[in-house]
């Protein structure tokens, strides 16, 4: 991948909210679904069945929602799994990664 200097703030890209625009970039005219304030989190986009999906890295979401809400491992679980996972809105809804 090429790195790229991200006009906000002079970042690489690869590190910043410029994310989604690259996932955009390379979706073409797919329609894609993102997680609002999440963006530092997007690993890239994979294509499932025809559609295009991005995916995040499930682990930095959590954090993510601990750190801005407050919220202890728990708590940032179980909203994960009930507001975001569990709000499947498409067949191009994101994938969350988990490593192992």
């Amino acid at each position: 991948m090429e790195k790229t200097i991200c006009e906000n703030g002079g970042e690489l890209a690869s590190s910043c909210a410029c994310r989604r625009r690259f996932c955009l970039d390379f979706s073409g005219d797919e329609t894609l679904v993102f997680i609002d304030g999440h963006d530092d989190a997007i690993l890239g986009v994979a294509e499932v069945e025809g559609d295009t999906r991005v995916v995040y890295d499930h682990r930095a979401v959590i954090r993510r929602l601990m750190r801005r809400d407050g919220m202890d491992v728990e708590g940032a679980e179980e909203f994960f799994d009930y507001n975001i996972e569990g709000c499947k809105v498409s067949p191009s809804a994101p994938i969350f990664l988990r490593p192992c």
